[in-house]
């Protein structure tokens, strides 16, 4: 292959016809529920699209943008997180207007021209604008400059690609099964931790520690706090009727979860004696509120917010663990009618929708504020369980497991409710045996996050060489030139012929009125 050789590059738009899709109406019930394929950005990561999530009708088809595209038309991603990707239709479908469809060339393979697109991906999600939803339009899928070569050069280059893509997708999938066996021994170590196997022999040094004693200390100690704020209250209460002022509310009891009932101790191993069973609600900080999810959608709307004040956290506090995120800010007024909700440094909250049951410890420099109608806060009472403790517990796949219900019928998962919550049995070791367990699972994890970290320089590494592949096809130099080729510049001069005898716009619009007569006949037969 020679060093010197010219490439000749010509934009898309002037080799290919493309077009994007449109959306129905979806408030015409007509439109939807029909024959017709009907695929989504969303989509776009099956490789060769063999069937749509929704179909449309031949009436929703004739009354939106929605055109069909004929099999075999490569389709790339326009909108969003989306923007880039590709694949090709195994069938006759229509798409929306967030996917451009590019026509087959007999001069150009399509399959060319796919590994090109995702060669240029980088570049063109870093030219997607907008501000929430950044996006790209058909205008510069247009002006993309292809590298043209010789129709048998186009073949090796694809045959090549394919051949060091396959050695190098055989390599991620054992990078793929380390890293989720990985995880399983994750998950092993923490289910052992919270079974009081690695503490065994802890426990036999340490035989004065109990669980059951320090949570009957913490229950007296309730009760006598208690007791001072009866007290408190009726001074109070006194003294407002002395002034003829309105009285204080009666201080709430504290939280004490029912006991353990025969029945439940019979589904549960008992850890050993030492290891106290009590109820989640047990754990709670004896304080106003301790425990409360978040206020209803209309309490915080987006009218309320201010560009600085008290912080509304959102469940991606939770989702990210990091309190710093998020731009949302509410007036002192809004928040003293809100109190109820407010956080401070210490609180767990917890992600209740979208991606549910993430939790987040909030660092002593959180701002002050309170939780959305997506969370819900949790106050513990670090006296009788630790931070670190409770985190790796609640992380855990096994206490997820118990507060993550599952639906069947639709696959998709929804958090117990705060009452549940509330009522589940935790087996609490020590105070002093639950650090000793963090020690041990922090060591043991050490050597997890090792491994991990190797795992995703490889797997960046790999990315980084599949660009790589990609680049030296597209310079011209990952095959072999044959001098026996027809020039590159005589395929383009008999491209630019073609376009000029049979226009492409013409020719779409055939295909497409004849595929909505072969969709009438199809329809017809069914009814």
């Amino acid at each position: 292959m020679s060093e010197e050789r010219e490439i000749l590059k010509v934009p898309l738009g002037d080799i290919f016809f493309t077009t994007s899709g449109g959306t129905p109406s979806r408030k015409n019930p007509d439109f939807y529920n029909g024959n017709i394929p009907w695929i989504k950005s969303g989509e776009l990561d099956k490789g060769i699209i063999s069937k749509a999530e929704e179909y449309i009708t031949m009436k929703a088809v004739k009354n939106s943008s929605a055109k069909l595209f004929p099999k075999g038309t490569l389709l790339i991603a326009l909108y969003g997180a989306t923007i880039g990707k590709l694949a090709f239709l195994g069938i006759d479908a229509t798409t929306n207007q967030a996917i451009c469809g590019i026509f087959d060339n007999k001069e150009i393979d399509l399959k060319y021209l796919y590994y090109y697109l995702l060669f240029q991906r980088p570049k063109l999600i870093e030219v997607g604008i907008g501000g929430a939803q950044p996006n790209i339009s058909q205008d510069i899928i247009r002006k993309q400059l292809i590298p043209i070569y010789p129709k048998p050069e186009q073949t090796r280059i694809i045959g090549k690609i394919e051949e060091l893509f396959c050695v190098l997708d055989k390599g991620i999938e054992s990078i793929s099964i380390a890293e989720q066996q990985l995880e399983i021994y994750r998950q092993a170590v923490l289910g052992k931790a919270f079974e009081g196997a690695f503490t065994a022999n802890w426990r036999k040094l340490n035989p004065n520690e109990n669980a059951n004693s320090e949570f009957e200390i913490k229950k007296a100690e309730r009760e006598e706090l208690y007791a001072r704020k009866i007290e408190e209250w009726i001074l109070a209460c006194e003294e407002a009727s002395v002034k003829n002022t309105k009285k204080p509310s009666k201080p709430k009891k504290p939280y004490a979860g029912a006991s353990i009932t025969d029945e439940e101790k019979a589904d549960l191993e008992i850890i050993d004696k030492s290891w106290a069973l009590i109820r989640f609600i047990d754990l709670i900080k004896y304080e106003e509120d301790a425990i409360k999810r978040g206020p209803f959608g209309s309490a915080i709307k987006k009218s309320f917010f201010v560009p600085s004040g008290y912080k509304v956290y959102e469940q991606q506090h939770a989702i990210s663990d990091d309190a710093t995120l998020g731009k949302y800010y509410i007036s002192e007024e809004k928040y003293q009618e809100l109190i109820g909700f407010s956080v401070k440094p210490g609180d767990y909250i917890l992600s209740c929708s979208g991606t549910i049951g993430r939790i987040s410890k909030l660092p002593e420099n959180c701002e002050p504020g309170l939780i959305n109608q997506a969370l819900m806060k949790i106050r513990l009472d670090e006296e009788l369980i630790s931070s670190k403790y409770f985190l790796y517990l609640f992380r855990s796949e096994v206490f997820q497991r118990r507060i993550l219900k599952g639906n069947r019928g639709t696959g998709m998962q929804n958090l117990a409710g705060i009452d549940e919550i509330k009522e589940l049995i935790i087996a609490l070791p020590p105070k002093a045996e639950q650090e000793a367990i963090v020690l041990d699972i922090e060591s043991r994890l050490s050597v997890c996050d090792k491994i991990e970290e190797s795992i995703t320089h490889s797997l960046l590494q790999a990315e980084a060489l599949r660009q790589s592949i990609l680049k030296k096809a597209f310079e011209g130099k990952l095959v072999a030139q044959d001098p026996n080729d027809e020039p590159a510049s005589v395929l383009l001069e008999r491209i630019k012929a073609e376009r000029e005898k049979n226009k492409p716009v013409k020719k779409v619009m055939e295909k497409k009125l004849k595929l909505k007569k072969e969709i009438k006949v199809k329809v017809k037969a069914e009814l």
